[in-house]
This record gives C-alpha cells, structure tokens and sequence, in this order.
C-alpha cells in the first residue's frame, strides 16, 4: 500500500510540475480589464486567457477587485490571482453570465443534470493551475440563489470552480468564499492536487459543499482548511469510472454547526466505486447533529480499502457513520445493483464534545453484510445521558440517509448491524453523562472481536 502510494505521488509531481510550466504572462489590464469592483471584465480576462491558447501562459490580476461572469479556461495555463486582487462572481441569473451548459462525460455520470453553470469552467482541459494567495468569491448570497426548497436547483446556481473530463489540475494558495452552490467539482478528472486553499462558504443555504470529487483518480487533498455549510469533502461516484487513489492530510473540516451535511463524506451518489483511500490527521469539527466519517455505497458503488488514521473529531453529533444500502438508482444501459463495503480500517482517532446522543452506525443489508472493518486504538468520550436501553432500531427505509436519522439507538458507542469480522482493538469509548446503555450492540453480525 505504502509503495503503491509512493509511486503515485512520484508521477503526480512530475505531472504537476509540468503543469506549471508557462511561457508567457499575461496581466488582465493589458487587455481592458478595470478591476473596480463595478465594471464587468468578464470579455477581457476572458481574452487574456485566450491569449494562452497556443503556447500556454500565466494569466495574472492583481492589485483590484475583477467583476466576472462564466470563464472557460484553457490547456497550460496558470490562472494567478495575486494575494491584492480578488475574483468576483457577478450577480447575476443572465444565461451570457452563466450559461446552462450539460457536462459531457465519457460514462453515463448521474452527475449530468447538476453543475450545469459555473464561475471558472475547465472543460476537457489539462495542464491547468489556480494559484497566487488571492481570493475568488462567488458572490452567493445573491438572492435568486438563496432560496432552496426542494433537491435539483444544484443546475441553477453556479459553482466557483468546475472541472470535467480533465488532466493534471492544481488548485494551491487561493481562498474560495460564498458559493451559489457547490464550491468546486471536479468530474470524471485524473490527477488533482489541491493544497492550501482556505475554504468557507458562510451560513448560507443548503448543497455548499466545500470540495466534491465525482469519479476522479489520483488525487491529492492536503493542508486546506474548509469551513462549510453543507459537506466539508465529498467524494461521489454518478458513472462506473469511480473514485480511485485518493490522499487526504492536514486538513482542518469545520461545519459551522449547519444542521445540513456531514465532515468527510463518501456519497451520497455511489454508482461505481471508491477505492484505495488514505486519510490522516484531519481535524473535524461542528457537525452538530451530523457525523464526522460519514461512508455510504447506495447504488451500487464498490468501497474497499480505505484507511482513516491520526484525526481528531470534536462538537459533532457522531463520530461513524457507515451504511450499505440500496436505492435501485442507475444510469443507462447499467442494471441496478447492491454495492460492497469492505476493508475499512480507523486507527488513532479522538472524539470529544460530542453534541447529540447517537453512537457511531455501522449497518449494511440483511443478506449484504459490511465485510471487515477495523477499530484502532479510538478515543471516544461521548455525550451519554440515556437512562433507557429498549430502543428499537429501524432499517434503512430508502430516504435520504443520514446517520442522525437513526436516532437515539440501545447503544451508547457502536451499533453494529448486518456485517461480519468487525475489530476493535485497545479502544475507549465512554461517556460524559451516565447512561445506562451498553457501548457496543450487535445484530445479524459474524465475528465481532474486541482485544486489548
């Protein structure tokens, strides 16, 4: 695993620094950019990055605040926002400051219909970088964007960054504020690092997510600090390309206490897989009613080997959250199916200051056990206060899944159902209040063992 990791990151270096590679620079003034907060310059940066379209180059604002609609960025290009400049995103629900526009993916993606208008478009691109300690904000306070009642306005309301069917993306040293929607996506793309970043979408309405990787392989997250109303990162599978070879470290996941979302997600959307993750040293916090860890296989998506080490939770409602389930989505020409869930392991993990009484939840399908999941050394003190222990805990039901949605179980620490060899090994798990409950509770489970 190690080696393999090894490896990968010795060829992402060499395809990154390539990417940084750039002959020209271009300053957006020289093209009629005014960079007065009021004047759009959307046609003049747009020009400056056109200007790279044969040799690559680096397009450079500083020193003002650029008013913009909808970019389309270009191959070998290096978008530098200078530390004095910022990028702003007009307000605006015109169709030539954001247009619509159907991602195309080389999978049938489930992703289709969302993402649909973005501020910063990478669109089959490679080579490209966004960098230079400036900020880009997305404005999405704007007030056509701030209502959300129902799923399915994710189309409608522009993300900062888009990326689909990409190569060699690097997003470093650069603050995304106040998103329409999604802060960033990037779909169906192979070699992504993000570092750096700062991240906060604000207390805004629900689908802000702060990072969501959709069916991309070999990526890098490290050293970013997300502040997000909805999910903190979010990896989704909508097609079969799945979500593979994935790094993320050192990164500091606050909630802001939202309702909404969970610290670090896999899913909702799971049609084709997540493998090969490696996880450390992340601190997460403020889920408020929601989980941590939150890992779910709904449509069918293939999860294994993934490996979560060296973090600490704190002021979030549950520490796990782990579901096998099936909600019969699909794409064309792909039957339903029943997903896997396996090798799982959580090694040196902290939770303190939990909010809510929930335990952590790991629970597949009668018949589809959650196959191998290891616990060790974790340090919980939860919340505790229960005094009854004849909770009855519901099945999966097929709506939105959340492990809050479970509720108050018979168990203070873990519930355990439909899954076989789950180990915990020198792990302590107490309670703040007294409570009265056991701290594990097993049903329809094989081989669950508990060593010191």
């Amino acid at each position: 695993m190690k080696k393999n990791f090894i490896t990968l990151f010795f060829i992402l270096s060499i395809l990154f620094s390539n990417a940084q590679i750039s002959q020209h620079n271009y300053n957006v003034r020289d093209f009629g950019a005014k960079g007065d907060g009021v004047t759009n310059d959307q046609a003049a940066i747009q020009k400056a990055i056109d200007a790279c379209k044969e040799n690559g180059g680096t397009v450079v604002l500083e020193k003002g605040i650029f008013l913009t609609g909808q970019l389309l960025l270009v191959n070998n290009l290096t978008l530098k926002i200078n530390s004095t400049a910022t990028l702003l995103g007009i307000k605006s629900d015109d169709e030539k400051d954001y247009p619509h526009h159907l991602i195309d993916t080389k999978y049938p993606n489930r992703m289709l219909q969302d993402c649909q208008r973005r501020l910063i478009y990478g669109n089959k691109v490679h080579n490209v970088t966004i960098t230079g300690g400036g900020t880009i904000n997305g404005q999405g306070d704007y007030e056509p964007w701030m209502h959300v009642k129902e799923i399915g306005t994710e189309k409608d309301r522009p993300s900062i960054l888009a990326f689909v069917g990409c190569n060699a993306i690097t997003v470093s040293k650069i603050s995304l504020i106040k998103p329409a929607c999604w802060t960033q996506v990037y779909i169906e793309s192979d070699n992504i690092t993000i570092q750096k970043i700062k991240v906060n979408t604000g207390q805004l309405t629900p689908n802000r997510d702060g990072i969501d990787i959709v069916d991309c392989h070999n990526v890098l997250i490290e050293d970013s600090f997300i502040q997000s109303e909805d999910d903190g990162i979010c990896f989704k599978s909508g097609s079969e390309y799945g979500c593979k070879d994935i790094v993320v470290r050192r990164c500091l996941l606050d909630k802001l206490n939202v309702k909404a979302g969970n610290c670090f997600k896999l899913g909702t959307d799971g049609l084709g897989s997540f493998m090969n993750f490696d996880v450390s040293e992340l601190m997460l916090q403020n889920a408020y009613q929601n989980s941590a860890f939150c890992i779910e296989s709904m449509d069918g998506a293939v999860i294994d080997n993934l490996n979560f080490r060296d973090c600490q939770i704190s002021n979030c409602g549950q520490a796990i959250f782990i579901l096998l389930a099936d909600r019969k989505r699909t794409v064309p020409n792909r039957q339903t199916r029943i997903g896997t869930i396996s090798n799982i392991y959580f090694k040196n993990i902290v939770g303190t200051d939990f909010t809510q009484q929930y335990p952590s939840i790991i629970t597949g399908i009668k018949g589809h056990n959650i196959q191998n999941v290891t616990f060790e050394n974790l340090n919980f003190e939860l919340k505790g206060g229960i005094q009854t222990t004849d909770q009855t805990v519901m099945e999966y039901d097929g709506k939105y899944p959340e492990g809050s949605y479970f509720g108050n179980t018979n168990a203070f620490g873990f519930f355990i159902r439909h899954a076989d060899t789950v180990t915990f090994k020198n792990c302590k798990i107490t309670t703040k209040l007294p409570d009265k409950r056991p701290w594990l509770i097993q049903e329809d489970t094989k081989n669950v063992y508990q060593l010191n």
